[in-house]
């Protein structure tokens, strides 16, 4: 089937494709023929653009979201949407511990207190892992992975998930708590869901009055998820002990003069970002396309659970 690869995709893909011997079948210029588009963050694969290609027949995410894809649409004509979930997982789930321990161990007050010769004069006191009481919110993949980790190393975890049931919630071994409970319980929050309509700034300004005591706050998760001006709010009257984020509403995220304030942590969307990550992602894409061309099969289809949430 032809292929239309419409993102730069890893040198890792194009050499597993050469590996099996199917590079005729991929192409990265434009072919409105295409039968098969594999995409990755940067496409808005909306209806008018599935209306572009007639034959297609599978789209391919190249990641975990999809939230970049009209799903709904794209079933009404009959076309498959399938991502590579379990490839970015492991990586996000080192970046968000990453970002944690950058926050209670006040890396960024370290680095500027070196940087003005006052050395450690002024330095906040470091937090240990035991002192937190941690919300994870979304126990998928990455959330599931930061939950474990985090009890392990001795911290209180409780978690939000509506999507699970009383038998998922046992074997997870994570206690559940309602969004709000969790914000009052909590002293760091860490957000792993799927951006759609019930988590559209899940994390906003009237979320930001509920808090009682200072927190924490981490997501490597969707932009949108957090309002990126209730954090600015939160770190102004100090109900945010430090916030870390790795994903931004608008990307290229455009830095103002927050980036200076050190209890701010910021990548650059970077959390899947590891050589491992991508050949996972590349290997995995591979195998969708594979099965589908060679054994008729459907797998890895996107979550169709929050499909009539999207936003």
């Amino acid at each position: 089937m032809k292929t239309y690869v419409m993102e730069k995709m890893p040198e890792k893909f194009w050499q597993e494709l050469e590996r099996l011997n199917l590079t005729t079948f991929f192409s990265e210029k434009e072919d409105i023929k295409a039968e098969i588009i594999i995409i990755r963050t940067k496409t808005q694969f909306d209806s008018k653009l599935i209306d572009k290609f007639p034959n297609l027949k599978l789209i391919i995410r190249a990641g975990s979201g999809f939230d970049n894809i009209d799903v709904l649409y794209a079933k009404s004509k009959g076309i498959e949407v399938c991502n590579t979930p379990e490839a970015n997982a492991y990586s996000a789930y080192e970046h968000t511990l990453s970002m944690i321990f950058a926050l209670i161990k006040n890396l960024q007050f370290g680095k500027q207190e070196i940087k003005s010769g006052k050395w450690k004069d002024k330095h906040p006191g470091n937090w240990e892992i035991p002192e937190l009481k941690i919300l994870v919110v979304g126990l998928g993949r990455v959330g599931t992975r930061v939950a474990k980790a985090m009890k392990f190393l001795g911290a209180d975890v409780k978690a939000v998930d509506p999507e699970l049931s009383q038998e998922e919630w046992q074997k997870k071994d994570v206690t559940p708590i309602h969004y709000i409970k969790g914000l009052e319980w909590c002293n760091l929050v860490t957000y792993h869901c799927p951006l759609y309509s019930d988590t559209f700034h899940y994390f906003n300004q009237e979320v930001l009055q509920i808090i009682n005591k200072p927190i924490w706050l981490v997501n490597a998760a969707r932009g949108k998820i957090v309002d990126f001006e209730a954090v600015k709010l939160g770190l102004k009257k100090e109900k945010l002990l430090g916030a870390a984020l790795d994903v931004f509403e608008k990307e290229p995220w455009e830095a103002d003069s927050i980036i200076d304030d050190p209890r701010l942590v910021v990548t650059p969307h970077t959390g899947a970002f590891s050589t491992a990550a991508k050949n996972r992602m590349s290997v995995e894409c591979v195998e969708v396309w594979r099965n589908f061309v060679q054994n008729s099969l459907v797998i890895s289809p996107v979550d169709l659970r929050f499909i009539n949430k999207f936003i």
